[in-house]
């Protein structure tokens, strides 16, 4: 129980997820079922060196199966650790592969179908567009939802991201597969495809008017979210959905200057840090009282004042 702790603690350290922490609370609980094996292993371990000794003429019935139970348990564990050992490796040789090697290991390796494996396949920059697609149009739901794991597979995916997600956000993604993965049954997946400028605008626009945080928060931050969307997005109850369309480049003018009056510092922050406000919003938020929001929009106010001195 006392490695397991060890184990899961160098687990949580490796996520860079702002809620990693929380998970130390659970290890007492979470080590239980690592103790319980160890138990019923070290219950059996005399039917089984019984039995050794070939005493096993004398064992009962339910004698040999307790031995039979101390046999499978360290060989099941044996295997799982040989498991981890090739995973962690081959994941961590995927993250630097070529486009031909990626192509060979969705072909022969045993571990194809792997979430983890699949993921760090989603994170190399080698992906091509017909990988991607190969991945994405696996059906395994568990493509779709976040991964953790107690081995050291997740390398450059330190909040453990879905595989489906990291697809999403691939730089060669194409097109149809942002289309095909507008399906995904998880709105995680849902707003990395909405917030992918690649998207056609006939998806942004069927999500328009949805009410959760997370479509909404993928729509806010696409530069290709038409105007209106954007303009609706702005009245939105998550500050951080509004803070997104503050800091949109494709933010119409009209919709930068409602959000500089906005409730929270860190939307009229994104409005002064747009390099599209005008000087006159900037004048404005120069003199917000917030200082997280102030010392740099004076900065790019006074700037925008010397370039219309000089060009009139």
């Amino acid at each position: 129980m006392l490695v397991m702790a060890v184990v899961m603690f160098a687990a949580i350290s490796r996520s860079t997820s702002s809620t990693a922490a929380i998970g130390i609370l659970f290890i007492p609980f979470a080590i239980l079922p690592y103790g319980l094996g160890f138990f019923i292993f070290g219950c059996c371990l005399p039917d089984l060196l019984a039995w050794v000794r070939g005493k096993s003429a004398a064992l009962s019935v339910w004698a040999k199966l307790r031995a039979l139970v101390a046999i499978v348990l360290p060989v099941w564990g044996a295997a799982e650790v040989v498991r981890g050992v090739l995973l962690t490796q081959t994941v961590n040789r995927i993250v630097t592969m070529d486009a031909p090697g990626l192509e060979q290991f969705l072909e022969t390796s045993l571990f194809k179908e792997n979430r983890f494996a699949l993921g760090s396949l989603a994170l190399n920059p080698n992906a091509t567009t017909a990988l991607l697609e190969r991945v994405a149009q696996m059906p395994d739901p568990a493509l779709h939802r976040k991964m953790g794991s107690l081995w050291p597979v997740m390398p450059g995916n330190g909040k453990g991201l879905a595989v489906m997600r990291l697809v999403a956000m691939h730089k060669n993604v194409s097109e149809s597969v942002l289309v095909m993965l507008s399906k995904s049954p998880d709105n995680y997946v849902l707003g990395d495809v909405l917030a992918n400028p690649k998207t056609p605008a006939s998806i942004l626009r069927q999500s328009a008017g949805h009410q959760d945080t997370l479509i909404q928060y993928g729509l806010a931050g696409n530069p290709a979210t038409p105007a209106e969307m954007l303009q609706k997005l702005a009245g939105s109850k998550d500050e951080y959905t509004r803070a997104r369309v503050a800091g949109n480049l494709g933010t119409p003018v009209e919709t930068l200057e409602v959000l500089s009056a906005d409730n929270e510092w860190h939307v009229r922050r994104n409005v002064a840090t747009n390099k599209n406000t005008p000087p006159t919003i900037l004048e404005k938020l120069a003199q917000d009282p917030d200082e997280r929001v102030s010392p740099e929009t004076r900065r790019k106010a006074k700037a925008a004042a010397k370039r219309i001195e000089a060009n009139p």
